[in-house]
């Protein structure tokens, strides 16, 4: 059913994995994580990462991610939550694929966070502070995606969601 890589998009806790795994297997394809990639390549999280060598070391790591999966046959890649907020991989990602932008209401995204609160975005961050991030952030992935796909159903139904767009582009794009 699709013809190139399927990026997903979303700030962090939107659902990227967990509906990504679903949609994959909804189309019978592959599922990649950005971030998952990269720890494999680096041999570090990319909390590690950002602790120890900063965010630009971080961001160029990312883009190299982004440089290889660009060239993935179709398949379906959580992208992690400030990937698009560079120019170049949006960019990148925009011209190598669909793009698909997962909005989860802040609220939502907040209370999965507080599941962690050891992650270095909530020790080091304010409740306000990650809002502020999360508005931020929805400029870029609203920049960069094909379509917006909210998720407040279940992974099942929001991978059916985005079936439904996908079938919607393809069918477009054959007229």
């Amino acid at each position: 059913m699709i013809t190139k890589p399927v990026f997903l998009c979303g700030y962090t806790s939107s659902g990227k994995t967990t509906v990504g795994k679903e949609l994959a297997k909804q189309l019978g394809v592959s599922f990649f994580d950005t971030d998952e990639l990269l720890a494999r390549q680096a041999g570090q999280t990319p909390q590690q990462i950002f602790v120890e060598k900063g965010e630009a070391y971080f961001r160029d790591l990312e883009h190299e991610i982004a440089l290889q999966t660009a060239d993935y046959p179709p398949c379906v890649i959580s992208t992690g939550g400030g990937m698009l907020t560079s120019e170049r991989n949006g960019t990148l990602l925009s011209q190598a694929g669909t793009i698909v932008y997962l909005n989860r209401p802040f609220e939502a995204c907040y209370r999965s966070l507080m599941q962690n609160p050891d992650r270095p975005l909530i020790k080091n961050n304010t409740k306000e502070e990650l809002r502020e991030r999360y508005e931020k952030r929805a400029v870029s992935y609203r920049t960069y995606a094909d379509f917006t796909v909210k998720n407040d159903r279940t992974p099942q139904l929001t991978a059916q969601r985005i079936m439904e767009f996908l079938k919607t582009e393809q069918t477009t794009k054959q007229t």
